[in-house]
């Protein structure tokens, strides 16, 4: 299996990605990058409509909360953005997201 092919099904299954970048942070940079990449742009689209149902953005969020840790320079804006996500939306945000 390639690279790319094993970065495509890692990119779907998020609790195996982040069980491995737990384990070997170092090799699974550009998969963090992505879900990085991929939390922005989501958080962009949220924010147009910030009361609409998001569980993939949560699970997303999820994601990053639990590695984030392994990539410090990485993450460093991460909970910045959430904590401004809370307090700019809390009242309209869906419970499970919140």
């Amino acid at each position: 299996m390639g690279r790319k092919n094993r970065s495509a099904n890692l990119l779907s299954n998020l609790p195996q990605l982040q069980n491995l970048i737990k384990r070997d942070p170092q090799s699974y940079q550009e998969e963090f990058s992505q879900q990085l990449h991929h939390f922005e742009a989501s958080l962009a689209i949220f924010e147009l409509k910030p009361d609409e149902e998001a569980s993939e953005f949560g699970e997303v969020i999820s994601f990053l909360a639990q590695v984030a840790k392994c990539y410090p320079k990485q993450s460093a804006n991460f909970p910045t953005q959430l904590i401004e996500l809370v307090q700019k939306h809390y009242p309209v945000l869906d419970a499970d997201l919140r």
